[in-house]
């Protein structure tokens, strides 16, 4: 068996980059930039005040205090998108508004909060340096900057940032559509009642959610029955509608565990069964140059198979380079033992206090236990044969 990190470099190392689509502003949040973008415009456009005062002669107020004010003449009131019409010069000052465009004459901004108006007159209380409260042009970015690179995943102040460079839309990086198919005679639709020997189908929900929390794009494509030609009909349709396929079940030894076989018959297998526990037997291959995933039966299985292995695959098909989720470490609150020849990733509930991580366990880890799954928050790594103590450290991960 390959090890994780043998087998997830395996798989990445195969895992294509989708092509590229133009998207308006409003709907590119979280996708991946895929051009470099370069500012046709100074932001800001002009000087501006950062704050409500007065424009002012920093020369005419050096000396003011509460103690020995200096008074000015108010020329005239700016207001955010309004264009000076008077020069200040000597003895004058005018009474701006955050935003607005600095008069000439004028190098710094009183905040109004230290001055008293009566009439057309001023009192300022307080001294300011030249260009202090002053935005000047092209502060945040200058004509020609280089302000993102292809490859930056576009967050709200990204996005921001197009429309200050008025870039209605922008090249990103596709993010896939993702089909998912739940194997087995055994299962049961949501709604049906359960017959003798029935359970219900919930892998292929906790899937679905899961692409979307990856950011891709679910196609949901029902229940595949312990039938090779059918399985097979329905991983074509699949792949026809989907840049992937993940399905559940049918990996594994069993007489009736036909994915393998069909995926053989249609494209290739890169490989079967992992050294982790939970997810053992997992298949990755492709079909039509689609990454196909193979996921185990169980449901906490096929869960974390899928955060392990799919949804760092998912995020670099959608131009992402950051693909992991950091691990840091963690402290035991009880003993743990993995007798097992694989790695354990267990189900746990993660703490931080005083920035000291620690680690406490679900209870029972079986692989059907999905509750263990629903009380945790996170993942930690017990090696090969480990027997450790309270108090030692381990790896972890958050799930979210």
């Amino acid at each position: 068996m390959l090890s994780v990190e043998e087998a997830r470099q395996q798989m990445l190392e195969t895992i294509p980059v989708l092509g590229t689509e133009k998207r308006d502003i409003l709907d590119c949040s979280d996708y991946v930039l895929a051009e470099q973008l370069i500012a046709s415009e100074n932001i800001p456009p002009f000087d501006n005040s950062a704050m409500d005062g007065f424009a002012v002669r920093s020369e005419d107020v050096k000396n003011a205090s509460n103690n020995k004010p200096a008074a000015l003449s108010v020329v005239e009131t700016i207001a955010a998108g309004n264009a000076p019409q008077k020069n200040v010069t000597v003895g004058q000052a005018a009474r701006i508004m955050t935003g607005a465009m600095m008069p000439a004459g004028a190098d710094a901004v009183v905040m109004q909060e230290v001055t008293e108006l009566k009439g057309d007159k001023v009192t300022i209380l307080d001294s300011v340096e030249k260009d202090e409260n002053v935005r000047f042009t092209g502060e945040s970015v200058m004509q020609g900057d280089s302000v993102m690179s292809a490859g930056k995943v576009l967050r709200p102040p990204e996005v921001s940032m197009l429309a200050s460079l008025n870039c209605a839309e922008v090249l990103v990086h596709r993010k896939p559509t993702v089909a998912i198919v739940s194997t087995g005679d055994e299962l049961t639709p949501l709604g049906e009642p359960l017959t003798p020997g029935k359970i219900r189908d919930s892998n292929r929900y906790g899937l679905y959610a899961q692409v979307q929390n990856a950011g891709g794009f679910p196609i949901d494509m029902g229940i595949a029955p312990d039938d090779e030609v059918e399985t097979e009909r329905i991983f074509l349709e699949s792949v026809a509608k989907a840049d992937a396929l993940i399905t559940s079940g049918g990996v594994s030894v069993g007489e009736h565990d036909v994915v393998k076989n069909v995926l053989m018959k249609l494209g290739e297998m890169n490989f079967w069964r992992v050294a982790m526990k939970p997810g053992k037997p997992q298949v990755y291959g492709k079909i039509d140059g689609k990454p196909i995933f193979g996921l185990p039966g169980n449901p906490v299985s096929s869960l974390v198979v899928f955060e392990l292995f799919v949804r760092p695959a998912l995020l670099k098909m959608a131009g992402h380079s950051d693909l992991l989720r950091p691990t840091f470490k963690a402290v035991l609150e009880a003993d743990v033992t993995n007798k097992d020849g694989r790695v354990n990733f267990m189900r746990a509930i993660l703490t931080e206090q005083d920035g000291q991580y620690t680690a406490k366990t679900t209870g029972p880890q079986g692989s059907g236990i999905l509750h263990s799954l629903v009380l945790a928050n996170g993942l930690i790594t017990i090696p090969s044969g480990a027997s450790l103590r309270a108090g030692e450290t381990v790896d972890a991960q958050f799930l979210h």
